[in-house]
């Protein structure tokens, strides 16, 4: 199976191989000399960008994979069929290097095999690491129908076909466990700036990540249907931003209602932290609820592309926030990444959007992607389907 409309090199597809390739050699660099040489992390700020990334955004992106296969599994809503394997794809391969870096970020890298027999039932690093690990398995068993059909093993997609119901329940327990775990963990910082710190950041983690998750899923449909000649589902993503507006009005309600009944919102003030908090959940959360309430807006590929791009930003922002900024106020110096910390971070995405790119070519990724269109034969297909 060789999609053919879909380019394997272009300008942009050589550019993710030199970004990837660039993280390589970050990895490398970090396991010969150690993380002094590639970050600038200290004893002081352990943590930086590429936890901020790794734990943070990256797994929370992956909640498109479990958000999609409950909405078409679970509750039974078959329109959404045609995103389930792009999204489970999306979450799989966001999953995986948020492992690659953990896997660099520690600094002993070895050391991420010890949660497999050093149990400490205690803590949640514990806990977060073994769903990390189940999860990933879920989702690439999940995904595994794609390989077996380009292979034609018959027998083993029988099997996951009769698998699949118990494959989508896991995941959506172990995404919940450890999406809201990493947001629990930080119940343990209480030096953290009050805007930032508060008893519910389990549960704002889970429901910030299907917002972040959801919106990405949009934004690579819309782009990879451009740039791919395929029928741009607005049908779909109009619908998928809706759902994202209702997820960020509860967020917000449950955070700015917990803050204010603990007192933390009386911490805002008009400096650095207050104008990050006002971009934060002003811009990046409640201007996305407003313009994807807009049924016009919505409907729109710029519009819903913009409120897309705004959730991201936001959602990023709060991980980059939570797991190191605020805590600055407890901390002594500063902190500001190198420049191969950036790169590898975008490294590590570019590497994604090129095995991404593969995997629609060769695999049938997109085999379902014009179920429900209307008048539509496989010779011929509407460029866009109108929401």
């Amino acid at each position: 199976m060789n999609n053919k409309n879909i380019p394997l090199f272009t300008k942009w597809s050589v550019l993710q191989i030199l970004l990837a390739l660039g993280a390589l050699g970050v990895l490398i660099a970090k396991l010969v000399n150690g993380l002094g040489s590639v970050t600038n992390l200290t004893n002081d700020w352990p943590w930086g960008l590429w936890v901020a990334f790794d734990v943070g955004a990256y797994i929370a992106t992956a909640a498109a994979g479990f958000a999609i296969a409950a909405i078409v599994y679970i509750f039974r809503i078959e329109r959404f069929r045609p995103l389930v394997r792009p999204a489970i794809l999306l979450g799989a391969l966001f999953y995986t290097i948020a492992g690659i870096g953990i896997f660099t970020d520690l600094g002993r890298s070895i050391n991420i095999v010890h949660p497999i027999w050093m149990w400490q039932h205690t803590s949640i690093m514990f806990e977060v690491s073994w769903c990390v690990m189940a999860y990933l398995t879920v989702l690439y068993l999940e995904f595994s129908p794609n390989i077996f059909h380009r292979f034609k093993l018959n027998i083993s997609t029988k099997v996951q076909h009769f698998l699949v119901i118990p494959l989508v329940i896991a995941g959506i327990m172990f995404s919940f466990l450890h999406q809201s775990s990493l947001g629990a963990l930080f119940l343990i910082t209480p030096d953290q700036h009050p805007l930032w710190y508060q008893p519910e950041s389990g549960y704002l983690f889970l429901i910030s990540a299907v917002a972040l998750g959801l919106s990405v899923l949009a934004l690579v449909s819309i782009v990879t249907a451009k740039a791919w000649k395929m029928t741009l589902r607005m049908d779909l993503l109009s619908s998928v931003g809706k759902i994202v507006a209702w997820v960020l009005v509860v967020y917000l309600g449950v955070r700015l209602v917990e803050l204010a009944a603990i007192g933390n919102l009386s911490e805002f003030a008009f400096d650095e932290f207050g104008w990050l908090f006002i971009a934060e959940v002003g811009i990046g959360m409640a201007l996305p609820v407003i313009l994807l309430s807009m049924k016009k807006v919505r409907n729109s590929v710029g519009g819903l592309s913009t409120a897309a791009v705004l959730v991201v930003m936001g959602v990023i922002l709060n991980r980059v926030m939570v797991l190191v900024v605020s805590h600055a106020p407890g901390r002594e110096g500063s902190y500001f990444p190198s420049a191969t910390e950036f790169l590898f971070t975008i490294g590590l995405v570019a590497g994604v959007l090129f095995v991404y790119r593969v995997a629609a070519k060769y695999l049938p990724l997109y085999q379902e992607h014009y179920q429900g269109i209307p008048n539509a034969t496989p010779e011929k297909h509407p460029d866009v389907i109108e929401a």
